[in-house]
Parts: structure tokens; sequence; C-alpha cells
């Protein structure tokens, strides 16, 4: 099996109007890579020749100063000479084959044919040498070790031909980096330690390697601009892959400023388990009290499973030093956190929380506070309730795209939206400890509405500071809180009554917002 690198980091960075995207894969200290093994982000990898058929690439560690230190450093413990203690130092973790890159098949262990030649366009096919893939267009740089008088070539898979010498850029370490000139033949007069950057195109396989020798790579970042989400891979403790075959496993990722909007997406793969007939599944939790945040995650077909952080979500996972994962049936190779468009402004937003005046149960009350807000003393699965229908008559909710709950502070048992209309009731479902519950519209028929509730799961006191209606998702950035009646007259500017066809800034119960 395929062995899946760790991601380390990676930084969306302005580049002009364009977003530049940079994805960063490094290996780790003391595992084992062979054949074919994969270094992996999101938008690029990079594959492991075939190097030998009994022994994996070595793994190595190579002092550095500052450039590659930043770049690729990694804190490792380093034996002291002197001492002999064991001591954290900033190292680059690289990988080192066995066999010359050659153009033949594996004899047993030893590469056989003959070494790259540019206008043979021979490809290695045994050996070492690193094939690099990336998704979209953008620019390589990768941490080498390439020693003097070694024929160094980056060639494309499909048709043989190597990069010329002014797309390359060869930096050696240092405080700062030094370029590096090119021979004519591809070699260098000195070994360099230090980085080697080209382009790249799209979905085009890039072979990297030197000819007479066994080129040393360290990892790589990759850079590109345009379109793309932002996309970091994540560590986890313990560290991926790991298999769930009992709820029992777990795992923790300590990211604590994700937002809204972003995602988490795991990359998966399914594992027989004796009586399990559900398939492959991750569930995110709460790692405060390992409640469910959503229900649990089935991976596409492409082996992946996509949390999306809500605003909850993320206050949840923010507050509480990450994120909590189970599974069952799968193996968890990677985790990557991708940060999605913060959520557009919501349009106008009408406040209905001083049409909750009733209960459902005689043992709960409803204290209206000067503040605004409402306290809820609830029972299990009682109800704080609006009757909007006035005269037996239902109103229409057809033009609002949602209701929202918010309250004072994350609730301590679960709470569900309700909304009662002529023909069906409609829920909406809220995990303990948010503070926001919202009961999107989408596909639901809300034009004859007769009552609006909030239920809990227990007995409980929650404080609600707002229950508003939000009309639509375009163009308003003012917050419109309309305390009074929401059928309350409608005025221009001039102060002439005007009716819901009327378009432009309005006033209502003394305040302004924009009707369209």
């Amino acid at each position: 099996m395929k062995k899946i690198f760790t991601l380390f980091a990676v930084a969306a960075m302005a580049m002009g109007v364009q977003a530049q995207t940079t994805e960063k894969a490094l290996f780790e200290n003391g595992s084992a890579y062979g054949n074919g093994a994969t270094l992996e982000t999101a938008h690029c990898k990079v594959v492991l020749g075939n190097d030998r058929t009994t022994k994996n690439y070595d793994v190595k560690l190579a002092s550095v100063k500052a450039y590659c230190a930043e770049l690729f450093g990694q804190q490792v413990m380093v034996e002291n000479s002197e001492t002999g203690e064991m001591e954290e130092k900033t190292r680059v973790v690289y990988v080192v084959g066995n066999q010359n890159p050659k153009d033949g098949e594996l004899d047993g262990d030893k590469s056989t044919g003959s070494g790259y030649k540019p206008e043979s366009a021979n490809l290695p096919q045994s050996g070492t040498y690193y094939m690099i893939t990336p998704k979209a267009d953008g620019h390589m740089t990768a941490f080498i070790v390439l020693n003097a008088s070694k024929n160094f070539y980056v060639a494309k898979a499909s048709d043989g031909t190597c990069l010329p010498i002014s797309a390359l850029t060869l930096k050696a370490d240092g405080d700062e980096p030094t370029v590096t000139q090119f021979n004519e033949d591809y070699t260098v007069d000195e070994k360099v330690t230090g980085t080697v950057e080209f382009d790249v195109v799209a979905n085009e396989t890039y072979y990297v390697f030197c000819t007479g020798s066994k080129l040393s790579f360290g990892g790589y970042v990759y850079t590109f601009e345009g379109g793309e989400e932002p996309v970091t891979g994540l560590q986890t403790d313990p560290a991926l892959p790991l298999v769930f075959d009992s709820w029992d496993v777990n795992f923790l990722i300590p990211k604590t400023n994700v937002e809204a909007g972003a995602k988490i997406v795991f990359s998966c793969e399914p594992v027989e388990v004796a009586g399990w007939e559900w398939g492959p599944q991750v569930l995110p939790k709460s790692n405060a009290d390992w409640s469910n945040l959503g229900d649990a995650l089935i991976p596409d077909a492409n082996g992946k499973a996509t949390f999306v952080i809500t605003e909850d979500f993320a206050t949840v996972i923010n507050s509480n030093g990450g994120l909590r994962v189970q599974g069952m049936g799968v193996k968890v190779n990677s985790v990557e956190y991708v940060g999605g468009t913060p959520p557009a402004p919501e349009g106008e937003k009408v406040s209905i929380i001083d049409k909750f005046t009733g209960t459902w149960n005689s043992n709960e009350t409803a204290v209206h506070n000067a503040d605004g807000s409402v306290t809820f003393n609830s029972v299990a699965w009682g109800g704080l309730s609006a009757w909007l229908a006035e005269n037996d008559t239902p109103v229409d909710w057809s033009s609002y795209v949602k209701l929202v709950f918010v309250y004072a502070e994350p609730t301590t048992v679960n709470t569900q939206g309700f909304v009662q209309t002529t023909s069906e009731d409609h829920k909406w479902w809220g995990n303990a400890g948010i503070t926001t519950l919202e009961c999107p519209f989408e596909g639901k028929d809300l034009s004859q509405v007769n009552q609006v509730a909030l239920q809990a799961s227990d007995v409980a006191t929650i404080v609600i500071t707002d229950i508003y209606l939000v009309k639509n998702a375009e163009g308003i950035e003012e917050r419109v809180s309309i305390m009074n009646n929401v059928n309350a007259p409608v005025y221009n500017l001039a102060g002439v009554r005007v009716g819901k066809d009327y378009k432009g800034i309005v006033i209502q119960n003394g305040r302004k917002y924009i009707q369209k």
C-alpha cells in the first residue's frame, strides 16, 4: 500500500488581484518510504521512483541555515556529539535512494539500461527519481542535495524532453540563498544543498533526477494562482494514517483557528469490519464533550469525506482545542483544511422575538426582559411559542429564507426549531453547546404558517437574545430589527405610506431597511 505523507503547512497570500495558494509537503523523520510512495497535497503529488524491490529509500537529516530552515525545517531530536544527550534541532528530513536512475527495468535489486540523455529523451524506469504531477499551473520549489559533476534534469513525461537550463533556478542554502548557475551540460561544479525551482503545467508529469548518482529530495513547496481555495494539511494526534475498526479509536485535530465557511476534508479508504453493514463513516465530535457535530460523513467515490464548518461548529472547535474524530469501517489517510469564502452578509433581518409570549406547558415560563431578550424556563420537549395566525388566517413566510434563534450563552441541552404550517410541521435540530440555531427554509412551503416555537430536550433555562427571519441573502448589510410588528405600516423617506411593491429605503416601526 502506498504511503501517504504528512502535510505540514499552507498559506494563502494576496498576489495582485489573484489568490496565490502555497502547499507544502515534507517527509517524516523515522518513517519508511519505498517504491511508489506518494508525497501529496491537494493540488500536487510526488511519487518516488522504482528504486529497489527489497530496500526503502534512506531517510536522513540535513543541517540547514536560515533559507532552507524556513521553507523545509522541522524540529527533530538529534544526539549531541559532545554530551550524548538528545536535543531538539532544526533539520530537513530528506530521502535518498540506492540505485542510479536508468531507462531499463529492475533486475532483482539493480536498475538496468542507460542513463538519461536529452537527445534520446529516454526517461528513467528504475533507480532513484521523483515524478511530480501538478493539478494546476504553478511553480515548484523542491529541496535537493545535488552532487558536483552530476547531470541534473527535469524532464516531461509527455515527450521525454528536459526543461532548458534557463527554466531552472538552483539556490544554495545559507543565511540568504545563493543562486548557483548550471553548466551547459546541466552539472554544477560544487555540491549544492538547497532548492531547485521551475514552473509546471497542470496534469503534466515531471521526472526529477540526476544521472550517475542518487538525487536527495526533501519535500516541496508548490505555488499556483487564481480560483482555487487555500488548502492546508493538518497534523493530528495520533498521527495518520489510522484504521477505524472499533468506535474506541479516535484522533484529535488540534486546530483552533477555523472559520465559518471552511471545510475539513478526510481522505479515506474503506476497511472491512465484521458485523459492520453501513460502509465507511467518519464522525466529527466536539473535543469538549464528544457530542456529535452533525451526522456521520460518508466518503464519496474519491474517498473524500467533507465536514462543512458552520459558525456554531467554528465556535465549538476553536473554544475546545480542536476537533475530535471517530469512525468505523474506514482508514483515514490524511486530513486537509479547505478555507472557504466567508458567508456573505445576510439580507434583511426581521426580529419576531416579541411575539414569543406563550408556552406549551403550564409549568413553563417566558419572561421578556428589559433588554429585549426572553428567558425561557423549559421542561423536556416543552415549547416557547408564538401563534402567528390572526383570525385563523396563516401568515405568508414564503419570502423569507431562514429563521434564526440566538442564545446568550451556549446551550446546555439540545434545542429544536419548530414551524407549523396548515399542512405539516417543520423541525430543525441543534446540538447542545451552540449559540445560534439556524432553520433554513430551502425546499419547504412556508406560505401558510400558523405557529413557530423553540423546544428544549430537557429542563433548562435558556436566554434568547433574538429570534429573527432573514428575507434575502444579497445586498443588505444593515441589520434590521423590527421588534414590534411585522405587519406594521411601511413608509418611504418622504413619510408617504407605501405598499409591498415599493422598492427602495423604507421605514417600519421607526427603523430603516431596503425593500426590494
